[in-house]
C-alpha cells in the first residue's frame, strides 16, 4: 500500500450552522440563513431551501407556507432562490396565475394574480345572494326587490350591504306592490333625480335612471376656477394663463368611474401670440424670429398640479433642463 503524503482532503472554509467562519470537512452539509449545501471538493455546492418549519426541501421541490406554493430552485444567477409557484385556498388546494376560488362559506371569492416576480391573492368581490353569481368590488346587485353593494370595510371583511345610493318608491302595480327606483342619493344624503349632478372628490357625477338600469355616472371633472366651482365635461380642453405662457389641461376619465385632470402641455406666448407648444417634461431652444444670433431656453416642468413653464438663458441649459427631454421647437 502507497502512502500519499502532503495531499490534503478537500475542505470548505464558510461560517454556518451557527456557528463563526471555519474548516468543513469534505460530504459535511452547512445551513446558511434559509438555504443549506454541502462541502463537495473544496466548493459549498447548494442542495436546497429551508422552509419556515426547518423542513429541508429539495432544489426543485415545492412545498406550501404562508398562502402560497413555492418552489425551491437556482436562479439564473446559479444561487439559490425561493420562487413563488401558486396560491394556496385554506383548503390546500392551489391555484395558478389568472384561477379564482370562493372562500369556505361561499360569500366572496380570491384571485390568483401576477405581481412581477411573485403571485398576490387577492379578495375580487362577493357572491350574490343567491350564491350563484359573482359581484366585483365597488358594483351592486339587486335581489328580492332590496339593492345590494359588495364592499370592503375598514377592517378587511368583504360582504354585501345595503346600498343607499339610490331613492326608491313602492308602486302598485297588477294587484302587486313593486320597488322602483326614481333617482340617486348623493354623499352629503341629499336626494337626486334623473339627469341633476352632483361632485365627490374632483369627479362630477350625473343620477342616470333608466329602465332596469341605474347608474352615478362620471361626466366631468369638478375644477376651482377664479373662486368658482366649475364642471368641465369630459375631453373639454381648458387653459391657464399668465403674461408669457399658457398651461393646457384636459378632463380624462380615470378608471372605471372617475375623471382626473390631467395637463397637456406649455405654451410660449411671444408678442402676444401662441409660438410654442411642450409636452410636460421637454424642453427646447427656440431661436427668436428677426434676431440674429439669439435664442431662448424653455421648459414644460412638471409640477404637483400639472405643470409649468420655465423660460431661461441658453447659458443655463443644464441647470433648467435636469431630468428633462429634449423636443424639437413646434408650434401651437
Amino acid at each position: 500500500m502507497v502512502k500519499m503524503e502532503g495531499i490534503q482532503p478537500y475542505k470548505c472554509w464558510t461560517s454556518g450552522n451557527g456557528r463563526a467562519a471555519q474548516w468543513w470537512p469534505e460530504g459535511e452539509q452547512v445551513t446558511r440563513g434559509k438555504f443549506f449545501y454541502e462541502c463537495r471538493r473544496g466548493q459549498l455546492e447548494p442542495l436546497g431551501c429551508l422552509s419556515s418549519t426547518e423542513q429541508k426541501i429539495a432544489i426543485g421541490a415545492t412545498f406550501q407556507q404562508d398562502g402560497y406554493e413555492f418552489v425551491c430552485q437556482l436562479g439564473n444567477d446559479g444561487y439559490i432562490e425561493f420562487g413563488y409557484n401558486a396560491c394556496v385556498a385554506s383548503d390546500g388546494r392551489t391555484y395558478q396565475k389568472g384561477e379564482t376560488w370562493t372562500d369556505a362559506k361561499n360569500t366572496y371569492y380570491y384571485r390568483c394574480r401576477d405581481d412581477g416576480r411573485v403571485v398576490k391573492t387577492t379578495i375580487e368581490g362577493c357572491i350574490a345572494h343567491d350564491k350563484q353569481r359573482r359581484v366585483p368590488l365597488g358594483q351592486t346587485d339587486d335581489f328580492n326587490g332590496y339593492t345590494y353593494k359588495c364592499q370592503q370595510k375598514t377592517s378587511g371583511v368583504v360582504q354585501m350591504c345595503s346600498d343607499g345610493a339610490y331613492v326608491f318608491y313602492c308602486k302598485l302595480q297588477g294587484g302587486k306592490c313593486t320597488k322602483q327606483c326614481i333617482g340617486c342619493v348623493d354623499g352629503n344624503g341629499q336626494n337626486l333625480y334623473d339627469g341633476q349632478r352632483y361632485k365627490r372628490d374632483g369627479t362630477t357625477y350625473q343620477c342616470e335612471i333608466r329602465p332596469g338600469k341605474r347608474s352615478h355616472r362620471a361626466v366631468g371633472c369638478n375644477i376651482v376656477e377664479n373662486g368658482r366651482d366649475i364642471n368641465k365635461v369630459i375631453g373639454c380642453r381648458w387653459y391657464e394663463q399668465s403674461p408669457d405662457s399658457k398651461i393646457e389641461k384636459t378632463c380624462e376619465t380615470d378608471g372605471p368611474n372617475k375623471t382626473k385632470v390631467t395637463t397637456v402641455g406649455c405654451i410660449y406666448k411671444y408678442k402676444g401670440f401662441d409660438r410654442i407648444f411642450l409636452e410636460p417634461g421637454k424642453y427646447t431652444i427656440w431661436n427668436l424670429p428677426k434676431q440674429k444670433e439669439s435664442s431662448v431656453g424653455l421648459a414644460c416642468r412638471k409640477t404637483a398640479d400639472g405643470a409649468e413653464l420655465v423660460v431661461f438663458d441658453v447659458a443655463q441649459l443644464e441647470r433648467n433642463t435636469a431630468g428633462l427631454t429634449y423636443d424639437l421647437p413646434r408650434g401651437k
